[in-house]
């Protein structure tokens, strides 16, 4: 019986015992904060006619999304009525034509007709455009 009483008596907490401690997770890394970049010494600002664009939410979004992946593009605007996409890049990278094509090809992947329109934007387009 005093073998039991021992194994009882050892495994029994007592008031001087410290309550174990449980380690808090690490914090979550904080995500950097996305940071513009740096305007161009010289723009250059292309329109693109999307056919087939004119919805109101779900049209710019996808040309958003497929335009993630092209990091020249500085300006970004959408003129759904006239289904048109206003582009401005570093116009050190180069003509219009060759700078455009990863856009025209990710415009074309997502579902509508692109081509450059023209090498300028009309004058009320600064009004729909946004800093990417």
């Amino acid at each position: 019986m005093g073998v039991v009483v021992m194994a009882l008596a050892g495994c029994s907490r007592t008031e001087e015992s410290p309550a174990p401690v449980v380690a808090a997770p690490p914090p979550a890394p904080a995500k950097p904060a996305k940071v513009a970049p740096p305007k161009p010494a010289e723009l250059t600002h292309v329109t693109i006619k999307a056919i087939g664009m004119y919805c109101e939410e779900s049209c710019p979004i996808a040309v958003r999304t497929a335009f993630a992946d092209i990091p020249v593009i500085y300006e970004l605007g959408f003129d759904l009525a006239n289904e048109s996409v206003f582009v401005s890049y570093d116009a050190s990278l180069g003509p219009a034509k060759e700078v455009t094509k990863p856009m025209l090809a990710a415009i074309k992947s997502v579902g509508f007709d692109p081509w450059l329109a023209k090498e300028s934007w009309p004058p009320d387009a600064a009004v729909q455009v946004v800093k990417r």
